[in-house]
């Protein structure tokens, strides 16, 4: 469906507002219509109704774009940090993260492949996940263990809907068996039930020491 660019466009005139924020939601939109490989920075200016020159004060090109565009598909879907409550399930916090990555990125055309590029380093994502590391600390894992529990769950939600769009139909003539989300929640189970065997054996291994010393 065509999007009106001139009204978005025209507000934005209007405002003498153009900043990262409105080009960057402008791309999303955009990107949905074109995709990854039809978005440029010339198309893009004339859907702000600005000169392709203007968008260079802010982006010095197509990849620094995307890049800030991967940010803003991430700060839709970063968790709620430092959870509490007695009820707190971190496996399921962990898991539903996952989740989110991955609708996150197939709500949008080329979704996956946007989020698997490099975000920005911007204080306030830098802060939440750093407060995100601590929340998974909480499972008992050790500090190195929760960064790279989460960006190996990070990676395997994009990985697996990168695969979903690239694939489009073509399950079967490559041997893929279920649906995307039921081999997505396989796999998801299986890592989080790793999560859980990996403490136990801890467990029961500090348990050992501590009734060997008394």
């Amino acid at each position: 469906m065509k999007r009106s660019g001139a009204a978005t466009a025209g507000s934005v005139r209007a405002k003498g507002s153009l900043d990262r924020a409105t080009i960057v939601s402008t791309a999303l939109l955009l990107l949905d219509e074109v995709g990854i490989d039809g978005l440029s920075t010339r198309r893009l200016a004339a859907e702000l109704g600005i000169k392709s020159a203007s968008l260079y004060w802010h982006f010095k090109d197509k990849n620094e774009l995307l890049n800030e565009m991967s940010g803003a598909m991430f700060e839709e879907c970063l968790p709620a940090p430092n959870v509490g409550g007695a009820n707190f399930d971190w496996a399921e916090w962990l898991a539903e993260g996952a989740r989110a990555i991955r609708r996150t990125a197939l709500t949008r055309r080329d979704g996956a492949q946007v989020m698997a590029r490099p975000r920005p380093r911007a204080p306030v994502g830098r802060a939440a996940f750093e407060e995100n590391v601590k929340t998974v600390m909480r499972s008992g894992l050790a500090d190195m263990e929760a960064r790279l529990t989460m960006q190996t769950l990070r990676r395997y939600a994009i990985g697996a809907a990168l695969q979903e769009q690239s694939n489009k139909g073509g399950s079967a003539a490559v041997g893929i068996v279920g649906t995307g989300e039921e081999g997505f929640e396989f796999g998801l189970q299986v890592f989080i039930d790793g999560l859980k065997a990996r403490l136990a054996e801890r467990a029961k291994v500090a348990k050992s020491i501590k009734k060997r010393a008394g």
